[in-house]
């Protein structure tokens, strides 16, 4: 090797921050091929400017602290590091990609790894927001780890096939899966892994059956409430009461602690302080539940039970509703009394919501007054869990008072899914011994891991919405996960002793190539047809520009 030439390089790291590096450039004089300094090469990517620490650090403060861009800027520039925001997306993206590269390059070390323990249980799971691809994640309940992860158009069959394949000839087939009750996700398993116990999350199942069973009656509310503009009205008679009466409106602070204590002597307090209580109690209404969302927590039958409380405890209170606001509340909730619609679906609501609430308790999961919300693992014993399901099935069948279409796909849909909801336990070999475990009843894992993964980026952007940020997303983001496990690390930095000098061994080529097939997007329609598609009169624009043009 010859020197071609010295070169002087601008480096930043985030160590130290900026330095000027001199660095020897030597060329083959047989074949011509160039090296430049392997010291600078541990240090930072070639042809780039930020070193492979600063790469890390802004990864981390992304997606572990969860910081935005302009506090990762403010913080760099407190180090004399000086970046753009723009700047700061990029190596965003490029920690993911190295991070992509480092997971698969170690992929028969995780295999070893899975297969010490015994093997693994595959969890699957995909989230989307509005029209933004499916971000599906395969996950190893026993390690923890996410095995990969792609963006599909869609959670149909031939999309996840691929996907369940890559898993296959990279791991081997799991021990067990455990999936939600999608068609496409029941109907790719059997395909790939047709002897694999398969199971689907109770959870995902009481959530299916119970919109099936109360969707109907649960929109007819919604529609009648808004037709009547019930919400709507009472929050008006509220800024009201604010406007007008804001002298007779006692201190709250006060007026809560005689609420809760009731003191003997009892308190003078103003008809517009125990009014304008009682409507927000009412429309705090729709807020009530134990945090599952629908169909556990029944927010219009809350709402509509409440309306029902305030007309009675006016009553019971015998305001003047000739000449005061409760007068007005009267009036707006009188439609209600008088709705077929809502005394129907009200009555229809209270008899199946207490069929649904028996199978929950069956089931053990997701019960009425729980406080772990969407986190609730359920409890119980499997074989006592199956016995309770059992009886409740049979007096389904057998009380003529629960008979109808809806209570009849719930009996047919427990039949079908039966040998799918009853885990049998799982034989784990494991350092010469062998342990029965049970796959976990639910996809808690991966619903937690999507729930973290919107509340980081709604905590960086500000924005509520994931349509966009999905469809901008790397596909590997999902690993990040991982990096809370130390034996993850240690799997994927091998002999490295740092992430960054870990990423320092792979070759930015691949990086590069990386990036550039995750820029082609997974949408099969452009954004500008989509929306052209659902205009009803698009025929006709179409054939005016196309006589225009002819």
């Amino acid at each position: 090797m010859q020197v071609q030439k010295t070169r002087k390089r601008t480096v930043v790291l985030y160590a130290i921050g900026p330095i000027s590096a001199c660095e020897t450039i030597l060329i083959c004089p047989n074949c011509g091929h160039t090296s430049g300094s392997a010291e600078l090469g541990t240090l930072v990517p070639p042809r780039h400017r930020f070193a492979y620490d600063v790469i890390t650090y802004i990864g981390e403060a992304v997606f572990r602290a969860c910081r935005s861009q302009a506090e990762i800027q403010e913080h760099l520039e407190a180090r004399g590091i000086r970046i753009s925001t723009s700047e700061i997306a990029l190596l965003t993206k490029k920690y993911i990609g190295y991070l992509a590269v480092a997971h698969r390059e170690s992929s028969e070390v995780l295999r070893l790894h899975l297969e010490d323990q015994g093997g693994y249980i595959l969890h699957l799971d995909g989230t989307c927001d509005g029209e933004s691809p499916h971000l599906f994640v395969g996950l190893d309940e026993i390690s923890s780890i996410v095995l990969n992860s792609v963006k599909i158009p869609s959670e149909k069959r031939d999309a996840i096939i691929p996907f369940l394949n890559g898993l296959k000839r990279a791991y081997g087939e799991p021990a067990a899966l455990v999936h939600d009750m999608g068609a496409g996700i029941l109907s790719a398993v059997a395909q790939v892994f047709p002897d694999v116990p398969d199971y689907i999350c109770h959870f995902h199942f009481l959530r299916d059956i119970g919109k099936d069973l109360l969707s109907s009656e649960h929109d007819r509310l919604r529609r009648r409430f808004r037709c009547h503009g019930i919400q709507t009205k009472l929050r008006a008679i509220l800024r009201k009461i604010r406007t007008t009466q804001a002298g007779a409106l006692v201190d709250m602070e006060a007026f809560s602690t005689d609420v809760r204590s009731v003191p003997k002597g009892g308190s003078p307090y103003s008809e517009e302080t125990y009014l304008y209580t009682l409507i927000e109690w009412a429309l705090a209404g729709k807020n009530v539940g134990d945090g599952y969302g629908f169909p556990f927590d029944q927010a219009y039958l809350s709402f509509l039970n409440r309306l029902y409380e305030l007309r009675r405890t006016l009553r019971l209170m015998k305001l003047d509703t000739r000449s005061s606001f409760a007068g007005d509340v009267l009036a707006v909730l009188r439609p209600v009394w008088y709705d077929g619609e809502i005394s129907t679906a009200y009555e229809s609501l209270q008899k199946k919501v207490v069929v649904f609430d028996r199978l929950r308790c069956a089931m053990r999961i997701a019960e009425p007054g729980g406080k772990l919300g969407l986190n609730d693992p359920g409890s119980g014993e499997i074989d006592t869990i199956k016995e309770q399901v059992e009886q409740f099935l049979v007096q389904l069948c057998k009380d003529d008072s629960l008979q109808g279409n809806r209570l009849l796909k719930m009996r047919l849909q427990l039949e079908k899914y039966w040998e799918k909801l009853f885990t049998a336990p799982i034989p784990i070999t494991r350092q010469g011994e062998t342990y029965m475990i049970y796959p976990q009843r639910t996809n808690n894992s991966c619903e937690q891991f999507f729930r973290g993964l919107k509340h980081g980026y709604c905590r960086t952007s500000g924005h509520a919405g994931m349509t966009k940020t999905l469809s901008a997303m790397l596909s590997a983001t999902p690993l990040v996960r991982n990096l809370g496990s130390q034996d993850y690390l240690n799997l994927i930095c091998g002999g490295a002793s740092s992430l960054e000098e870990r990423f320092a061994q792979i070759d930015v080529a691949k990086i590069r190539k990386m990036l550039a097939v995750e820029s082609e997007s997974v949408q099969t329609v452009h954004p500008k047809i989509k929306k052209l598609v659902k205009d009803p009169g698009l025929p006709k624009r179409l054939l005016k520009l196309f006589r225009k043009s002819a």
